[in-house]
């Protein structure tokens, strides 16, 4: 009988508690939390988006300064020179093709 009363006893003082909070105060708080968490999400959203402008702002002042160097030093921007192309174009892109079907030919038969 003394075993009953102390488990009741100890049950009620730690059930007591729990069941005396409202269920819409915890509801009201993880609404408050999902609020705050959404608005973090924004912030961070923002934050990305002015330091890839901040970022895009950065890459054209330098282009601008770097063009108005050159045409304080009286120098013509760099321009790629044509007759560097490492790939030579073919004048007749059919006779090529069948060139490369080809060798590719030769060199899958040289397999076997």
């Amino acid at each position: 009988m003394r075993a009953l009363i102390t488990v009741l006893v100890f049950t009620s003082t730690f059930v007591g508690p729990a069941l005396a909070q409202e269920p819409s105060l915890n509801a009201g708080y993880e609404a408050m939390w999902q609020e705050q968490q959404a608005a973090n999400q924004m912030a961070r959203q923002r934050s990305v988006a002015l330091e890839n402008q901040r970022g895009a702002l950065e890459a054209l002042m330098q282009t601008e300064t770097r063009l108005r160097t050159l045409e304080v030093q009286g120098a013509a921007p760099p321009r790629a020179d044509p007759s560097a192309s490492t790939i030579a174009a073919p004048s007749d892109i059919d006779a090529w093709i069948a060139e490369s079907n080809a060798r590719i030919r030769a060199a899958s038969a040289n397999r076997r």
